[in-house]
């Protein structure tokens, strides 16, 4: 086995390792299981220092106001009514502006294909 055997082999060692930490990222950054989250979601964050956070959630009907810390969460007050409304878009408003986009992106094909034609 030569020497560049063994570095194609490293390499590809190395390529594989490489491979799946950034798969197991990508993982932890994009919520990837359906569900998880169901019903719960963060309003606002407000950061106090270099490592603490006042975040409001939204549970169901409730926001709650949470003090983070590296070692500890707590809840510092339970909102019966919304205080700040959630920023989540209604379902379909996505795909609606999308379709809207694409479908104005065609007609501007079709015009400059037109226009070329002519």
């Amino acid at each position: 086995m030569g020497s560049g055997a063994v570095f194609e082999l490293v390499l590809g060692l190395f390529a594989v390792i490489a491979l799946i930490l950034a798969l197991a990222w990508l993982v932890k950054r994009v919520n990837v299981l359906p569900g998880q989250r169901a019903g719960m979601q963060v309003v606002a964050v407000l950061s106090l220092g270099q490592r603490e956070r006042a975040v409001l959630v939204q549970v169901g009907e409730q926001q709650l106001l949470l003090g983070v810390c590296p070692s500890q969460v707590s809840l510092i007050h339970r909102f019966d009514t919304p205080v700040i409304e959630s920023r989540r878009a209604p379902e379909g408003l996505f795909s609606k502006r999308l379709h809207e986009v694409m479908s104005q992106r065609d007609r501007k094909k079709v015009s400059q294909h037109k226009e070329h034609d002519a």
